[in-house]
């Protein structure tokens, strides 16, 4: 895992457990998402947009554990406040300018047959929490189902290109 970049940059890439922060025209890319899921927080003023590519939901088994090396971006409980932290970096976004979008979380095992949730939903479950906690909108999403995804998040425009093997591109 790379620590997180504060880059001015374009094609920045974001592995799992990783998080990138980039001005316009900057694009952040996040590959192979099954469960995982890409969280963008976009400060629609100012032109400055994050995103984390998030492996779990929450990071209390790490914590119990305190074992290798801590990202907060591989939790979806940790992972909002360290994208909002780089964000301010860059310019001290206030929270009212900031929005997000969600994309991921798929069900990629049919082991689980429905009867609990699975990583995926998790997920997302403990994301919409805590941004609804934090009072940032959900501004788009593509979630759920059960195929990997591909974004491409444009902060010139906030926009997330969101590509599937055998499904149409979608835009949020």
């Amino acid at each position: 895992m790379q620590e997180n970049r504060c880059l001015e940059t374009k094609g920045i890439r974001v592995g799992i457990g990783e998080g990138a922060v980039a001005k316009a025209p900057g694009v952040i890319i996040a590959e192979g998402l099954g469960s995982c899921v890409a969280l963008a927080l976009y400060d629609v003023k100012h032109g400055l947009g994050g995103m984390a590519h998030i492996l779990l939901p929450t990071s209390s088994e790490y914590k119990s554990r305190k074992t290798g090396v801590f990202s907060p971006y591989l939790y979806a409980d940790t992972a909002i406040d360290a994208l909002l932290k780089e964000l301010r970096c860059q310019n001290g976004t206030p929270l009212p300018n900031v929005v997000s979008k969600i994309v991921g979380g798929a069900r990629m095992f049919p082991v689980y047959n429905g009867t609990c949730a699975g990583i995926g939903e998790q997920n997302i479950t403990v994301i919409r929490r805590i941004l609804k906690e934090m009072f940032i909108p959900v501004a788009g999403e593509d979630v759920g189902g059960s195929h990997g995804r591909s974004v491409k998040f444009h902060v010139h425009s906030g926009k997330i290109i969101v590509t599937a093997i055998g499904k149409e591109t979608v835009e949020i």
